[in-house]
C-alpha cells in the first residue's frame, strides 16, 4: 500500500513538473488574460448590481442595526447570493482556463486562443453553477441567520446587542444546543453537496451537455471519493494559510536587508512605481501559482477516476479539445484594450500608495469612555484623568432620563454597574443617582456638569444612545449646546439620532462647532450619513487600507475603538488611521512615542510589512 502511494505521489510530481515545463508560460499569460477581464468587466458590473440591489431596499448602504434586517429581507438576499456567486464565478474561470490548457497538454495542443474560446463559450455555464452553489450557501446562512435572530432577540433593534452578550449570557449553552441540532444537518447536507459537485467543474469545461447532466455526471464520478476529496481540501487549505504566512515573513525579511541601504532622499517616484509593480507582479504569480496547483490536483484526480470508471467520456473530452477553434480578431483587441485600462487602474493605485508614505503621522489618542480603565467608566474623575494626561479628546456615553435629563451612562439599566435593576430612560434623574450612591459609588452628574469641567481643557465626544424609539435626546442636546462655545463631536451607532442632529443644526451657529461622527461597526455599502459624516469611527476588524484611503481621500478622519495593545497601536498607526479610541490612554501615547523616534528606514519597513498583511 505504501508503495502505491509513494507511487502515485511520484506520478502526480512528475505530472505537475510537466505541465508547468510544458505549458506553465500559456498557463500564466491565459491566466493574466481571465483575471484582467475579470476586473475590467465583471467587477464593475458586480458593483452596479449591487447598488440597484441595495437601492431596491431603499439605501445606499447599511450599517450597524440594519445589517441584520437588510440581509433577511428579499433583496438583501439576493445581494448576499449575487456576491458570493461574483467571487466564485471569479475562481472558476481561473481555474476553469487552467483546467483548459492542463487538459490540452494531454492531447498534445498547444493553443491559447483555443482555451479562451473554449471559456467564452461555456460562461453561461460556469455562471448558473456559480449561482446554484451561491444559493446553497447563503440559504443556510440566512437559515442560521433568522435562526439567531430568533433565540437572541434581535428583532428588538433598539436594544444594543452588547445588552444581550453581557446579561444573557447563562443562556449561551441552551442557543448553542438549538444552533447545532438546527444547524448542525443543514451544514453537514451543504458539505455532501459541495463534495458530490467537486469535479463539475471539468465537465462544465469538457463537454457539452446541460447543467443538471453535469451535476449528475459529477456525483456518479465522486462517489466513493468524498473522504478523499475532503482530505485533499483540508490538506491544501492548511497548507496554504502556511505557505502564505512564510512568504510574507521572507517577503519582510529580503526588504528590511535590502533597505538597510537605501535612504530616503535616494526614494523617486519611479522607484516607487517600480516597486509597486514588483509587488503587484509578485502578487499575481503568487495567485496563479495558487490557481494552478489547486487546478491540477483537482483535474489530476477528475482524470485518474474518469480512466478509471468512464473511458467514453474520457474519449468525448479528448475529441473536445483536438478541435480546432480560433479567437476572433474582435476578441484579440478587447483582450489587449483590457490589458491597457488594467495597466492604467494600476498606475492610478500605485500613486496613490505612494502618497500615503509621504504624509506626515499625526494620531490623535482618545480616552474611552472618560479616562478609560484610569478611574469608573464614565465619571469625572476619569475626565480629570483625561485632562491630566493631556489628552485632546475623550469619548462619554449620554442618554435621556425619564424626566428628561441627559446623563452620563452606557449601558441600557444599571445591572452591570451598580446591580440595580432599573431601566436608564424608564427612570428619573434622581433615582439612578440614588441607586449608585447605594452601591457605594459617587453619583452621576449631568451633561452640563460635564460641560463646565471641560470647558477649553479637552474635547467631550459625546455618544448618542437610546434604547427606545425616541428621538428627544436630539433637541435636548442642541438646547444644552447653544450657550457652549467650545467645539464638540458627536457620534452614534444610531443613523436616526445623527441623521435628526444634523438636520437640526443645519444654518445655526452649532453647525460650525459641532463635528459629527458615524460609529461604523459592521456596514455593507457607505450610507450617505457614512459617505457625509466628518468622521468615521470604526471597530479593528472593520480597518483595511483600502477602505481607510477611500474615506480619507472624502475629506473624512478615521478613528478606530477600542484599541488596548501596542501591537495593534502600531499597526493602526502604519495603516495611517487618524485617531484611536482607547480604554489604556498610557500605553497609547507611550507606544507612538515611541514610535516617533524610529528612523526612515524602520518606519518604511514597517509601513510594508502591514500594509502587505492585506
Amino acid at each position: 500500500m505504501l508503495s502505491s502511494l509513494f507511487h502515485r505521489v511520484r506520478h502526480f510530481a512528475y505530472y505537475l513538473a510537466s505541465s508547468i515545463k510544458n505549458r506553465g508560460v500559456a498557463m500564466f499569460g491565459a491566466y493574466l488574460l481571465v483575471q484582467t477581464g475579470w476586473l475590467v468587466v465583471f467587477a464593475p458590473l458586480s458593483i452596479m448590481v449591487s447598488e440597484k440591489l441595495m437601492a431596491w431596499h431603499g439605501l445606499q448602504g447599511v450599517a450597524n442595526q440594519q445589517l441584520l434586517g437588510f440581509f433577511l429581507s428579499p433583496s438583501g438576499y439576493l445581494f448576499a447570493i449575487w456576491f458570493v456567486a461574483m467571487a466564485l464565478f471569479n475562481f472558476f474561470l481561473q481555474q476553469g482556463v487552467v483546467t483548459l490548457l492542463l487538459a490540452q497538454h494531454e492531447v498534445n495542443r498547444r493553443s491559447v486562443s483555443q482555451a479562451i474560446r473554449l471559456l467564452i463559450t461555456r460562461l453561461w455555464l460556469i455562471a448558473r453553477l456559480a449561482f446554484l452553489q451561491s444559493a446553497l450557501l447563503i440559504s443556510i446562512a440566512c437559515t442560521l441567520l433568522f435562526l439567531g435572530r430568533w433565540l437572541f432577540g434581535l428583532m428588538l433593534a433598539d436594544w444594543d446587542i452588547n445588552y444581550y452578550l453581557e446579561q444573557q449570557r447563562d443562556q449561551l449553552w441552551f442557543y448553542l444546543a438549538v444552533f447545532c441540532v438546527g444547524g448542525l444537518p443543514l451544514a453537514l447536507w451543504l458539505g455532501s453537496k459541495w463534495l458530490s459537485w467537486w469535479f463539475a467543474l471539468p465537465f462544465c469545461m469538457l463537454q457539452k451537455k446541460p447543467l443538471l447532466a453535469q451535476l449528475r455526471d459529477s456525483s456518479e464520478l465522486s462517489f466513493g471519493q468524498r473522504k478523499l476529496i475532503l482530505l485533499l481540501n483540508v490538506v491544501w487549505f492548511g497548507l496554504r494559510a502556511a505557505m502564505l504566512f512564510l512568504l510574507i515573513a521572507g517577503i519582510i525579511w529580503l526588504m528590511r536587508l535590502s533597505l538597510n541601504w537605501w535612504t530616503p532622499q535616494s526614494v523617486s517616484a519611479l522607484s516607487l512605481f517600480s516597486f509597486g509593480l514588483a509587488v503587484i507582479s509578485g502578487g499575481a504569480i503568487i495567485s496563479f501559482v495558487d490557481t494552478w496547483l489547486y487546478a491540477s490536483i483537482q483535474f489530476y484526480l477528475f482524470k485518474l477516476s474518469l480512466k478509471q470508471q468512464h473511458e467514453s467520456l474520457h474519449h468525448e473530452h479528448r475529441q473536445l479539445l483536438r478541435e480546432n477553434h480560433r479567437l476572433h480578431l474582435g476578441l484579440r483587441l478587447m483582450f489587449l484594450a483590457m490589458l491597457l485600462i488594467a495597466a492604467s487602474e494600476v498606475n492610478e493605485d500605485i500613486q496613490g500608495f505612494s502618497l500615503r508614505f509621504s504624509e506626515p503621522r499625526e494620531v490623535m489618542v482618545m480616552g474611552h469612555r472618560a479616562g478609560g480603565w484610569l478611574a469608573q467608566e464614565n465619571s469625572l474623575e476619569g475626565l480629570q484623568k483625561a485632562i491630566n494626561l493631556g489628552l485632546p479628546v475623550t469619548e462619554i456615553d449620554i442618554q435621556l432620563t425619564a424626566d428628561g435629563q441627559i446623563v452620563v451612562i452606557h449601558d441600557r439599566d444599571l445591572r452591570r454597574l451598580v446591580g440595580d435593576e432599573s431601566v436608564v430612560h424608564l427612570s428619573s434623574f434622581a433615582e439612578i443617582q440614588q441607586a449608585f450612591i447605594k452601591a457605594g459609588y459617587s453619583a452621576p452628574q449631568a451633561l452640563p456638569v460635564w460641560l463646565n469641567k471641560s470647558a477649553g481643557k479637552i474635547t467631550l465626544n459625546l455618544e448618542l444612545k437610546r434604547y427606545g424609539d425616541s428621538l428627544d435626546l436630539v433637541p435636548t442636546l442642541i438646547a444644552e449646546l447653544n450657550n457652549y462655545p467650545y467645539p464638540v463631536i458627536i457620534s452614534s451607532l444610531d443613523d436616526q439620532l445623527l441623521s435628526a442632529l444634523k438636520q437640526q443644526i443645519k444654518a445655526t451657529p452649532l453647525e460650525h462647532r459641532i463635528k459629527t461622527a458615524f460609529i461604523a461597526a459592521a456596514s455593507v455599502g457607505e450610507s450617505a450619513l457614512l459617505q457625509k459624516a466628518d468622521m468615521l469611527i470604526v471597530n479593528q476588524q472593520w480597518v483595511n487600507p483600502w477602505r481607510l484611503l477611500r474615506a480619507q481621500q472624502r475629506g473624512q478622519q478615521v478613528h478606530v475603538w477600542t484599541v488596548n495593545s501596542a501591537v495593534e497601536v502600531e499597526r493602526l498607526y502604519y495603516l495611517r488611521v487618524n485617531g484611536i479610541v482607547t480604554d489604556s490612554p498610557i500605553v497609547v501615547t507611550q507606544t507612538l512615542a515611541g514610535l516617533e523616534q524610529l528612523s526612515e528606514v524602520e518606519h518604511a519597513v514597517n509601513s510594508l510589512r502591514y500594509w502587505l498583511a492585506f
